[in-house]
Formats: structure tokens, C-alpha cells, sequence
């Protein structure tokens, strides 16, 4: 069983009152702690999707692994990104483990300058200068990466990402992409069944 779960930035800009008052003492000291609004909101938001629709989920139990990745202990395996207007959640009963990752979807001369940093070169045939396959590929990669949890010095050490399956650090993973408000989302999941499908659940404050 797995459920993706995505709120706008853009939808809350008049719901912070309500998002600071329903979060837990741990979550507003954690969001206070940030300077910029939007990553204020941000962490709100992460924690809003968390207390609602991650199960069993409360902040004593939210752990950071010695990578930095956050868990849940006793818990199912989950994954939080934020970036642009949205924020995501991934979580997995099944899974051993699970990566997802959103960013907005930008210029290609934004990416020009990177690509060499975390593409393979078979990637960067694909890509040529299709800013949304640049994207495609580097949310692939984030997703991975937090999905294997395992740390890496450099992101040319993760593997070509460009079919719906690849290995990494001895482990065999799964990957789905979808584009959607001009943002690219992907995620990757533990196991051999590439065509599972997540349902995705756009949220709305309430």
C-alpha cells in the first residue's frame, strides 16, 4: 500500500494561522526556526501532511538516520520533499524503503552548468537540451538516493536513472515520474514491481 500526498505553497498563503495553531510544540519551534516564509510555510506544511496522513506518525517518534534522513521509529517507511510551490509525501506499509523528490521545472540554462555533476553520459545524450528531461533525471536521482538511504560524496556515484528500474548499492529499486503545474515528481520504492502505481492526492487545508 502506498499514497502520495502533495500540497501548494500558493494554497496556504492564507492559512498559516491555522497551520501554526494545529501543529505540535516540536514542529512550531522547528519552523520558527527558519528566516525565509516560504520555507517557514514550508516546514508547516511538511508537518501538516505528516500529523495527518502518515500513520502513527507523532514528532517524538520522527528520527533522523546518520545519513539524515528522517523516519519514523516502528513505523511505515515514508519520504518528504519540498520545492517550488509544492510539497510531497511518500509513504510505503510495504516497502523497505522509500525516495521522493519535486522541483520546479526551470530553464534549460539553469541546468546546463550541472548536468555534468550528476549525469552519466549515456543521461546526457538523453537530455541534449530538453530542460524537462534534465529535471526528469535529477528528481530521479534525489529520489533514489533517499530511497536507498545510503551516504554518497558525489552524485556521479549514483547509477543511470533512465529506465523504471536500477541498482544501487547492492539494492534494486523501482522509479515512477509524473509532471504536473509545471513541477516534475518522482519516486522510487525498494523491490522488483516497476508497474505498481501510487495514488497521488492533491490536499487541501481544511
Amino acid at each position: 500500500m502506498g499514497e502520495v500526498y502533495t500540497l501548494r505553497l500558493s494554497d496556504l498563503r492564507d492559512q498559516e494561522e491555522y497551520l501554526l495553531d494545529s501543529a505540535d510544540c516540536q514542529r512550531k519551534e522547528k519552523a520558527l526556526r527558519f528566516i525565509r516564509k516560504d520555507d517557514y510555510l514550508r516546514s508547516l506544511a511538511a508537518g501538516y501532511l505528516m500529523k495527518k496522513y502518515l500513520p502513527g506518525f507523532s514528532e517524538d517518534r520522527l528520527r533522523t538516520g546518520k545519513d539524515g534522513k528522517p523516519f519514523l521509529a516502528g513505523g511505515p517507511a515514508f519520504s518528504i520533499s519540498h520545492a517550488g510551490d509544492y510539497v510531497v509525501l511518500a509513504w510505503d506499509g510495504n516497502a523497505d524503503g522509500i525516495g521522493v523528490d519535486v522541483e520546479p521545472i526551470r530553464e534549460m540554462e539553469y541546468y546546463q552548468p550541472i548536468l555534468p555533476f550528476y549525469t552519466t553520459t549515456e543521461e546526457q545524450k538523453a537530455i541534449g537540451n530538453d530542460a524537462q528531461k534534465a529535471v526528469w533525471i535529477w528528481t530521479r536521482k534525489e529520489s533514489l538516493y533517499k530511497c536507498v538511504g545510503e551516504g554518497i560524496s558525489d552524485f556521479r556515484e549514483l547509477p543511470d536513472v533512465l529506465e523504471d528500474q536500477a541498482l544501487f548499492s547492492g539494492i534494486l529499486c523501482c522509479l515512477q515520474s509524473w509532471k504536473k503545474s509545471g513541477h516534475m515528481f518522482s519516486i522510487a520504492w525498494r523491490g522488483l514491481d516497476k508497474s505498481r502505481k501510487f495514488h497521488v492526492k492533491p490536499v487541501e487545508i481544511r
